[in-house]
């Protein structure tokens, strides 16, 4: 275990994986689930959740230092995995959660089969449906350093993209970044950050949501 300030970071057995989990605040649990570029670490904006909340940010399998089963191969697969997750870990339902990017789509995918486990989402950016107008920035065809210069509206401006991005990266950190576009290769390839059946089933939710889209976003499209 690792404690660092306001959260500790563990490595728990859970759902059959040996997985990254990173924890800090009080109050109601709220879980993140992030997006296709993994988690650095504890960000200011987990900081600030954990003045109101316990905050459970786990590097999901694959992502981090997280184990990385074989048989986790697409986003529903994963969205499987989050619900073995939350029943393992024993977390009380109906949950909060946010979900980033993939993570977005993750939590849409367990709120279209289950109506009971999220009391309410948040999502940020979220992928998962072709976009009406543009195209989502391809992660693949890019060095891993554009994704995360990408990410951010004004990089330079951002403490924290400076901090873990903004600088020569360690042996260990470019093998870290490679291993986490690797998995995220696995479940977002074909089709590219898109589910076929999605937007079907997204009229079966009945979690009240709140949608949030950056106006300069420059990977997602609204």
């Amino acid at each position: 275990m690792t404690t660092a300030g306001s959260y500790t970071e563990t490595f728990v057995e859970v759902a059959d994986v040996r997985l990254q989990l990173r924890q800090g605040g009080t109050g109601e649990p709220l879980l993140v689930l992030h997006g296709e570029l993994g988690v650095p670490g504890w960000l200011q904006a987990y900081a600030l959740l954990a003045e109101h909340y316990t905050v459970y940010v786990p590097s999901l399998p694959g992502f981090g230092q997280s184990a990385r089963p074989d048989w986790i191969l697409s986003v529903r697969d994963l969205a499987a995995w989050v619900s073995w997750f939350i029943r393992d870990l024993q977390l009380p339902k109906p949950l909060n959660v946010i979900g980033c990017s993939a993570g977005g789509w993750i939590a849409a995918e367990l709120a279209t089969v289950n109506a009971v486990l999220f009391r309410k989402m948040v999502l940020v950016g979220a992928a998962g449906l072709k976009p009406e107008v543009g195209e989502v920035w391809d992660y693949f065809v890019h060095a891993p350093k554009e994704a995360f210069t990408q990410a951010f509206y004004d990089p330079e401006s951002v403490p924290e993209y400076v901090q873990y991005y903004g600088k020569p990266w360690t042996s260990e950190e470019e093998l870290q970044v490679e291993s986490n576009r690797e998995m995220a290769s696995r479940l977002l390839w074909k089709p590219y950050m898109r589910s076929h059946t999605l937007s079907g089933l997204l009229r079966g939710i009945a979690t009240p949501t709140l949608l949030v889209w950056g106006r300069e976003d420059a990977i997602m499209p609204l």
